[in-house]
């Protein structure tokens, strides 16, 4: 067997594809993989270092987080604009570009705005930050139109598996480099080089898409159908709807808390940067590298809403061992097992969601389904979560602190509250409104999944035992 078999084979399933095709799917692998390299910068432990270096409080500090997530209504008008023009890969390119090179001046804020004005700083920063999330919809809302029509569904589960796990070993280089480099080099020159790092990783991101040929988009029986016409469509589509709902109040019950683990981990456990990047990012990656493949197989099979109910119903169990994680021995030790449940599970549970949404959206104004959904997800989901999280920390959970309660040998502070009541909410989100909001044909029950689970690992114990 040639190389060139060998390294088809490891990537997807590509009989009856198309060369153009096979090229366009293999360039948006390479693009997403440079770009989480981007994503882990601006989402992680040098974002959080940046922003409380700037002087950010916790309240100040989720309002910043809440910026890009509140800026999600731009995705409805770049979506009718593109259904309208049919220029999606002009937008894309030229909107994501720009997009991505705005984290360069971001990073250079400290060396232009004087020291003895911090609340200038951070507005700013608000601003590159305000801006890079406007832009963000020329990258969002063309990526997932073009994904739903340049993916085959028959492979879909397997590809964005593959596609996962490459982005995930860029993702970690790069993790390793930025957590390296903020430790051996102190102040805000490191945190310019490491957003640098993110601009330069995100435009090779957007520039392997010069060479993915988009399919063009399918045309309205309504010629020149209005905007409120669209959203209406959407609207009324309740299948479609009831899962927006679902991941809108997922996605409140995870980032509730989301930005505050590394504030947590950098100002209460007092760990390094690069310690933290192991933990909390290397770690669950490695782990994920080793399983996202399965969980594509097991979505192929069992399907999407059975592999997101196994995934993030032991998931959602993850947020009570944070309460137990203080300044002590075992600290390391809970992190370690957290980011053994979160690389093992969670890319099942996107990987179903994704599909989910980019199966119930219809061919025909297919970018207002998924901008509809983003700006949902996003406003509610994440940006209103991180202003809430951060209020109830400085005006509710700060209470709860100064009362001194020890549970089981932890002092609780704000952040253990904030991560027992988002373990709560997530539990409730997965055992209660899952199986009632999700509907999805072609599902085997749970216990199927979880049955075959345990065969497979039996019979791989048993081929052992014979060797």
């Amino acid at each position: 067997m040639s190389r060139r078999k060998i390294f088809r084979l490891e990537l997807f399933d590509e009989t009856g594809l198309e060369p153009h095709t096979i090229k366009s799917l293999k360039l948006v692998i390479l693009g997403v993989a440079f770009g989480t390299i981007s994503f882990n910068i601006n989402g992680g432990i040098s974002m959080t270092g940046y922003l409380k270096t700037l002087g950010a409080s916790d309240f100040t500090f989720g309002l910043l987080y809440a910026i890009g997530p509140l800026a999600a209504p731009m995705q409805l008008i770049i979506s009718y604009i593109m259904e309208r023009t049919k220029k999606r890969k002009a937008m894309f390119l030229i909107g994501g570009t720009i997009q991505r090179m705005i984290w360069l001046p971001f990073g250079l804020v400290p060396f232009f705005v004087p020291m003895e004005q911090p609340v200038l700083r951070i507005w700013v920063a608000s601003l590159f930050l305000m801006t890079s999330a406007l832009l963000v919809s020329f990258v969002n809302v063309p990526f997932f139109s073009l994904a739903a029509d340049l993916v085959p569904i028959n492979i879909r589960g397997s590809y964005f598996a593959v596609r996962s796990r490459i982005a995930t070993m860029f993702g970690v280089a790069g993790g390793i480099l930025t957590a390296w480099f903020l430790d051996t080099f102190a102040g805000f020159n490191s945190y310019a080089f490491v957003f640098a790092l993110s601009a330069i990783a995100g435009t090779l991101d957007i520039f392997c898409f010069f060479g993915v040929k988009f399919p063009p988009l399918t045309e309205s029986p309504e010629h020149g159908e209005k905007f409120t016409h669209m959203m209406a469509k959407v609207i009324k589509n309740k299948k479609y709807m009831k899962f927006i709902i679902f991941m809108t109040l997922w996605q409140f019950s995870i980032n509730l808390s989301g930005p505050f683990y590394l504030v947590y981990l950098r100002n209460v456990v007092i760990l390094s940067n690069t310690l933290i990047t192991v933990l909390v990012q290397i770690l669950p990656s490695v782990y994920s590298i080793i399983i996202v493949r399965k969980w594509g197989r097991a979505i192929d099979s069992h399907g999407n809403k059975t592999v997101m109910q196994v995934a993030n119903g032991i998931l959602c169990f993850a947020p009570f061992l944070w309460i137990f994680i203080s300044n002590n021995q075992i600290a390391v030790v809970f992190l370690i097992i957290t980011g053994l449940m979160q690389g093992c599970l969670l890319s099942g549970f996107e990987i179903g969601s994704n599909n989910i949404m980019l199966g119930h959206a219809p061919k025909v104004n297919r970018s207002m389904y998924i901008a509809v959904y983003f700006m949902s997800t996003s406003m509610i989901g994440v940006g209103l979560a991180n202003a809430t999280g951060g209020w109830l920390l400085d005006n509710v959970f700060s209470v709860f602190e100064r009362m001194n309660i020890i549970l089981l040998g932890v002092k609780m502070t704000r952040y253990n509250y904030i991560f027992a009541m988002t373990a709560i909410l997530r539990c409730v989100m997965i055992f209660i409104a899952l199986p009632r909001l999700i509907k999805e044909e072609n599902n085997t029950p749970v216990r199927e999944l979880i049955r075959s689970v345990f065969v497979n690992v039996k019979n791989k114990l048993k081929r052992s035992k014979r060797r």
